[in-house]
């Protein structure tokens, strides 16, 4: 598995003569970042680590209300990774320049310059979007908690006739599967992998689907809210207020390889956090995670029927799992943030009344994907067998039992077939070919908006 490599310290002499270059400022010329971790915290959109969202408590829950385990069926979302190429370029030109303006002519601490003084890009292009090692650990750790979770219910031994793993055909994917199971097992298990899939109807469903493609994630008027919020004054203040900590003028680009770069750096390492989150302050990055929500509460949320309606390629094989006599017990899949954001809306969760609007930000809001997509990102159902004859089923997200929208109120579990009957039209219906290839309705250009 490749890894970034280990950011080169420059000695503090060096550091010293930098920092003599930058003009002589008053402290309240300067911005100092206050407890920038918890400024960060949960705000890091769908870069966020794990580790801002993760269940620590490992209570057995094997037996729920007299209910035993009998299956269990998730998506788990691959762990931490490197930026896209695109987010990498951006270190090594735009960050680089902007590292030098802030030297020169930056509004910052010292010792936050400093910071920025022994920053350099950690990544190369050519391990874009590759598994780090703390995205590894995620998947590990989650495994171990898997197995204090379910205990005896789960085979400490790999069966293939008992578990069912599969990934999508990226290097992150994999490499997160292998190490839940290494967590799982205990130690290294010669696991039997599927054919990984490039369009995988299950995993990862929307890549086969055209009729997507064009009309959300390709529409402009997909994008109008996102636009719309690009342009208000609390973004016009983002923008500001990091030129003025800069010492130039940034761009909306700027702002977004900024913000982009301070997730990553962040996620990469629990002891550390990047020095380009020094730049922000609460009321900042708030604006930044609100617009990342945007983006994806319209191309892989509710902004679309379609978008999550294609999620029901996923849960018929949910249902076919739960249903079969025979079979593994235990399917594991290992997929991306668009599989699990569209399986979330496909189940009604974190829906708001209203959709998310520009004029949206104010309010409190249920659609945060810094809290329900972060890396590592789960959501799993176990089907129990209940002593009275029944079976229910579970929901956990985050690894925390959550309750099912349309199940009981204050239902801990909610029954099979009552769960069943919640989805049965949308299964029923579930042709992708149909779904997917309906004739296209020319969308609208940016002009046109």
């Amino acid at each position: 598995m490749l890894l970034p490599s280990t950011p080169r310290l420059v000695s503090f002499h060096v550091i010293l003569v930098c920092l003599c270059t930058v003009p002589l400022l008053t402290v309240a010329d300067r911005w100092c970042a206050d407890n920038p971790k918890d400024t960060v915290f949960r705000r890091l959109g769908t870069k966020s680590p794990y580790r801002h969202v993760q269940n620590k408590d490992v209570r057995n829950v094997a037996t729920v209300d007299d209910c035993t385990v009998e299956k269990i069926w998730g998506l788990f979302r691959h762990g931490t990774r490197n930026p896209s190429k695109s987010i990498i370029d951006h270190m090594y030109g735009t960050l680089v320049e902007l590292q030098r303006d802030i030297l020169e002519n930056g509004r910052l601490c010292r010792d936050q310059l400093g910071k920025f003084e022994s920053w350099k890009p950690q990544v190369t292009p050519d391990e874009a979007k590759l598994l780090v090692r703390e995205g590894g650990r995620e998947l590990y750790q989650l495994g171990e908690r898997f197995r204090a979770r379910f205990g005896s219910h789960i085979p400490e031994r790999y069966d293939s006739s008992q578990f069912y793993i599969k990934f999508t055909k990226t290097e992150r994917a994999e490499y997160s599967a292998r190490n839940f199971t290494r967590g799982l097992f205990g130690q290294d298990e010669p696991i039997e992998y599927p054919e990984a899939l490039r369009r995988d109807p299950v995993l990862r469903f929307y890549k086969g689907c055209e009729k997507w493609k064009k009309q959300v994630k390709e529409n402009p008027y997909s994008y109008r809210e996102l636009d719309r919020f690009g342009s208000s004054k609390e973004m016009r203040s983002v923008i500001e207020k990091l030129s003025k900590r800069i010492g130039t003028f940034v761009s909306p680009e700027d702002v977004h390889a900024i913000y982009q770069t301070c997730a990553f750096e962040t996620a990469w390492n629990e002891r550390e956090i990047s020095p380009w989150c020094l730049l922000f302050d609460k009321e900042s990055i708030s604006a930044l995670e609100y617009n990342e929500d945007l983006k994806y509460y319209w191309i892989d949320g509710y902004g679309y029927d379609l978008t999550h309606r294609q999620a029901c390629s996923a849960f018929r094989d949910l249902f076919a799992s739960f249903d079969r006599v025979d079979g593994p017990r235990f399917t594991f899949y290992f997929t991306h943030s668009g599989t699990l954001l569209k399986s979330i809306a496909f189940l009604n969760l974190y829906k708001d009344n209203e959709p998310l609007t520009a004029q949206s930000y104010r309010y409190k809001r249920k659609w945060r994907v810094s809290h329900i997509d972060a890396f590592g990102s789960n959501l799993y159902f176990v089907l129990y067998n209940c002593s009275n004859g029944t079976r229910s089923v579970g929901l956990y997200h985050q690894e925390r039992l959550t309750r099912i929208p349309g199940c009981p109120e204050g239902a801990l579990l909610c029954d099979y077939n009552h769960f069943k009957q919640l989805y049965a039209d949308r299964i029923q219906q579930c042709d992708l070919n149909t779904m997917c290839s309906e004739p296209h309705v020319p969308s609208l250009n940016r002009d046109e908006l």
